[in-house]
């Protein structure tokens, strides 16, 4: 009689989040491989995120959790019901929630997740009553009391994971990378041409800088720089980089909607320049190495800022009194609107007179 194949035990990360937050949650996800290097390792995450996650190479499978869908469509429901009793068949020894717990409504829906999963181990964070389905908590003030990378980090060591003194990750499929050969090999990357990525849109319209200012620095960086501009953005972001284009009085290579998420990533990674607010491509950009000025309105740059080095970014905020913003809705939104191009363009300028060399990057940071 053959012998009974040995069963991993497995180990059920959730983070329902967004790009940037995968991003900033790949230290804590790391920690995890780290503290269980045996076990298989599940990441239950967003649709949105989930292409991304695919590519992380500690984690062994991923599942995706249409959590944006089901706010617009509750014939999803059926869908969550049937993926939660797949989770159920692998008996997961812990299960770990890595975000932070916003709501009363949040904790509840997390925590009959966590109860209908049936983990034996459960952390996360004791907030709003999610403490109550929980063996292993993590205390309420952890995410307001330091960066959010670093507050996950915390979580993920509480649920038993081991820190390295790694960053943060991201990676691509290589496959993308001959697609875009001939792209990049046509736009000259001498010292007077640096390739510059304007990224003007945010999941949040209060985090969006004024797209004719955008115009403005893009402009001037051609004139002052040489610069070759490219505009960047998801589907439902075409029409604001459309705005920043019209604006201009030179041309600039359009791929707002036009690519996909590895795509996307990779663009990024070869840029010498990336110019954005407060979004996912911020956190792509400071994940793969790219300098980058990132524009700052409702949130925390202490809080949610990349996990850049301070030589290779510039974060350009206002002191006001109303931040943190609950971001439900702004008469006045201040916070963007003091920002100039000015202000924006000096940030540019003194991150291309001292470019890193970005093939070194590119090596170390693409994945299959």
């Amino acid at each position: 009689m053959r012998p009974m194949p040995v069963q991993r035990e497995c180990i059920l990360i959730v983070l329902v989040a967004g790009i940037g937050d995968l991003i900033l949650a790949s230290k804590g996800i790391r920690a995890i491989r780290n503290g269980y290097p045996e076990a298989e390792i599940h990441l239950l995450t967003s649709t949105d995120a989930a292409p991304l996650a695919r590519h992380y190479p500690y984690v062994d499978r991923v599942w995706p959790f249409p959590i944006r869908e089901l706010r617009g469509d509750k014939a999803y429901a059926l869908a969550m019901l049937g993926l939660i009793r797949r989770l159920r068949h692998f008996r997961f020894r812990a299960a770990v929630n890595l975000y932070s717990v916003e709501s009363v409504a949040g904790a509840l829906k997390m925590g009959l997740l966590f109860q209908a999963i049936r983990a034996r181990h459960r952390a996360g964070h004791d907030q709003h009553g999610f403490g109550l389905f929980l063996t292993e908590r993590i205390a309420r003030g952890t995410f307001a009391d330091c960066h959010f990378a670093e507050a996950i980090l915390k979580v993920a060591v509480a649920a038993g994971g081991v820190p390295d003194d790694a960053g943060v990750d991201v990676f691509w499929d290589r496959a993308v990378e001959c697609r875009w050969e001939g792209f990049f090999s046509d736009l000259p990357q001498g010292s007077g041409n640096p390739i510059v990525g304007i990224n003007p849109g945010s999941d949040q319209l209060l985090k969006r800088w004024d797209p004719g200012r955008y115009s403005r620095v893009a402009d001037r960086l051609i004139e002052s720089e040489g610069a070759r501009i490219i505009l960047l953005g998801g589907p439902s972001e075409t029409g604001v980089a459309g705005a920043v284009e019209r604006g201009m009085r030179y041309p600039v290579v359009n791929l707002s909607g036009k690519l996909s998420l590895d795509d996307l990533v990779y663009v990024i990674s070869r840029l010498n320049l990336l110019v954005t607010n407060d979004s996912g491509p911020m956190h792509i950009g400071a994940a793969a190495g790219t300098p980058l000025v990132a524009l700052f309105g409702p949130t925390l740059p202490g809080q949610f800022g990349p996990c850049a080095p301070p030589a290779g970014s510039r974060l350009i905020w206002r002191e006001i009194d109303c931040r943190p913003c609950p971001q439900g809705g702004c008469p006045q939104p201040r916070c963007m609107d003091m920002i100039t191009a000015e202000e924006v363009l000096e940030g540019c300028r003194s991150l291309l007179e001292t470019r890193p060399h970005r093939k070194e990057i590119i090596t170390v940071r693409g994945h299959s």
